[in-house]
């Protein structure tokens, strides 16, 4: 069969129209698929913005963030790039600094979850590293329930878990490995 034949046209003409309806219901399928819900929209959306977060008319913790987006159904607000957070004791003086990938922060209960390369710097000289992290707003705790490192001038501490006051100044490690110079039994927690 040869394509000069108008049989071979029609043909053709018609494959070709048959693919692209596939291919019109296929976008179409996509575009609304690709449309996101209602409720999965935020309420608000910022970039490069900060946030204080108080107790008692004082700073506790200075928060900034790349993007923050709002969901006031759910209270809380998530940040998606670059966090930065700054803690405060009770008398303001500036205890530490957290980096991470990514946070949330829960509006009612007013903590703060960090996600994905976790670092935080105690103005005392230790740094936390780990993959998550909460800070409990009620306690003035950070906890972490996964793999952690801790550094400070003389020992490098691994574990998994970990809780201490936001200066790094009281800690607990839970599973500890690795080097120090502290006097520990075998199944002590650091």
């Amino acid at each position: 069969m040869t394509l000069s034949s108008p049989i071979s046209f029609l043909t053709l003409f018609l494959m070709v129209s048959i693919l692209s309806a596939c291919g019109k219901q296929d976008v179409q399928d996509n575009m609304t698929d690709s449309e996101p819900e209602p409720e999965l929209m935020p309420d608000q959306e910022s970039w490069n913005s900060e946030i204080i977060l108080t107790s008692g008319g004082k700073k506790i913790a200075l928060i900034k963030a790349g993007h923050m987006a709002k969901f006031e159904n759910k209270s809380i607000i998530l940040m998606d790039e670059g966090v930065e957070i700054d803690f405060y004791d009770d008398e303001e003086n500036h205890t530490s600094h957290l980096k991470s990938d990514r946070g949330e922060i829960n509006e009612r209960l007013r903590d703060l979850k960090a996600i994905g390369n976790v670092v935080v710097v105690s103005d005392s000289g230790e740094t936390l590293f780990t993959e998550e992290l909460l800070w409990k707003n009620k306690m003035q705790k950070i906890i972490s329930e996964v793999d952690v490192m801790i550094a400070t001038g003389t020992d490098t501490i691994y574990g998994i878990g970990f809780e201490s006051d936001v200066g790094l100044t009281s800690w607990t490690i839970k599973k500890p490995r690795g080097k120090t110079t502290r006097l520990v039994g075998k199944d002590d927690e650091i």
